[in-house]
């Protein structure tokens, strides 16, 4: 059997990190920061809080592209980030400069494609977007 890396042990496709500020649904009550990162009481959580994220750099911080999302995610002071933006955009079909839309299926594209990048964990988008419908985000 596969040991299983931090990210899918905390159920954080993303590798979302901790932040005592961050009040995220389904952070685990008991143990909610596991060496630096978020982990919550289930994957679908984990995938909430990476959808909500991605709206919040979309309509916060103006980042409406792979590459301007991927550029502050995975800064190129901690990562390659252009074999990331690549990788990322090979994975999900979108061009780099692509605009994304909060409301639009290329979330659901980009969170698919970066929590294999992050964690290996794999997830069709479709199901990213019935989780979007679930929680209601």
């Amino acid at each position: 059997m596969a040991t299983l890396n931090l990210g899918q042990q905390n159920r954080n496709p993303l590798n979302i990190r901790y932040s005592a500020h961050n009040r995220w649904v389904g952070l685990h009550p008991v143990t909610p920061n596991v060496r630096g990162f978020c982990k919550f009481v289930s994957m679908a959580h984990g995938y909430r809080a990476a959808v909500v994220l991605m709206k919040t750099y979309i309509r916060r911080y103006g980042l409406n592209t792979p590459a301007k999302i991927i550029t502050r995610w995975a800064p190129p002071s901690e990562n390659d980030t252009r074999l990331y933006i690549a990788a990322v955009c090979g994975r999900s079909r979108l061009g780099a400069d692509e605009v994304i839309r909060t409301d639009g299926p290329q979330i659901g594209r980009l969170v698919s494609a970066m929590a294999r990048q992050e964690t290996g964990m794999t997830i069709h988008p479709e199901a990213v977007d019935d989780l979007r419908k679930q929680f209601g985000v």
